[in-house]
């Protein structure tokens, strides 16, 4: 795994650094393309550098094959091209939904908080109403960024974003300081937050946490949109 210098700091982010996607999903799992089309959609979008990010389990038996794939595609290119992947928070102590020999052989560890675990069962946000919801998506969040053991925070409040149309301002600013206290980084995600960014950016120019560019690309036409639009906020 990455350490988390790996990514830049929010107030150090230029044109270059933001030549990047690091949350990608494939045909391994639940992308529309292939790794192969991802690669190429990068190259045609002037992106230097991606991360493919399945999702996985730690019963998923995929990822040796799936870093085969990826290994030898970076062999062949002039594009960076790292191993990473997507698990979700398993429970309220922060735990995560991954073997322990993946996380030392991905370069890019995203956790997220997905369905919410609750007693044996997974339930959606929608199942709750929005302020309990948000207020359970904060708590995982902050449970998972205090235990660690991955390196980017995925796509803070996105499940409230998704069922609920509204995360408040005063949890993502908690999030964003558990994230610079523990040494992670936060995934600025071009599916979830294309709405928030006006919200999201002042917090964290005034945090300065680590920061993961990515859109979240469950198919590769979104692909090189989410870096223009950050970028008009360089200019």
């Amino acid at each position: 795994m990455k350490p988390v210098d790996f990514f830049p700091k929010f107030n150090e982010i230029d044109f270059n650094s933001l030549k990047v996607d690091f949350h990608l999903h494939s045909t391994w799992t639940d992308g529309k393309n292939t790794i192969v089309e991802i690669v190429n959609k990068a190259k045609e979008s002037g992106l230097h550098s991606i991360a493919i990010t399945d999702h996985i389990r730690k019963n998923s038996t995929y990822f040796d094959d799936y870093k085969k794939e990826i290994d030898f595609l970076n062999s062949q290119e002039e594009l960076n091209i790292y191993v990473g992947f997507e698990a979700k928070v398993e429970d309220f102590l922060g735990n995560i939904d991954v073997q322990q020999t993946v996380v030392k052989e991905a370069d890019i560890a995203i956790l997220s908080v997905h369905r919410y675990p609750l007693g044996s069962k997974l339930y959606d946000a929608s199942e709750f109403k929005k302020n309990i919801a948000q207020e359970i998506e904060l708590e995982l969040s902050i449970a998972a960024l205090r235990k660690g053991g991955f390196n980017v925070m995925g796509h803070p409040g996105g499940m409230s974003l998704t069922y609920h149309k509204e995360f408040p301002i005063e949890f993502y600013e908690e999030i964003i300081i558990e994230c610079s206290k523990n040494g992670i980084a936060f995934d600025f995600n071009g599916r979830y937050h294309g709405r928030e960014v006006d919200k999201i950016y002042p917090l964290l120019k005034k945090h300065n946490p680590y920061v993961s560019i990515g859109t979240d690309s469950h198919n590769i036409n979104p692909m090189g949109k989410w870096n223009k639009t950050l970028g008009d906020y360089l200019k």
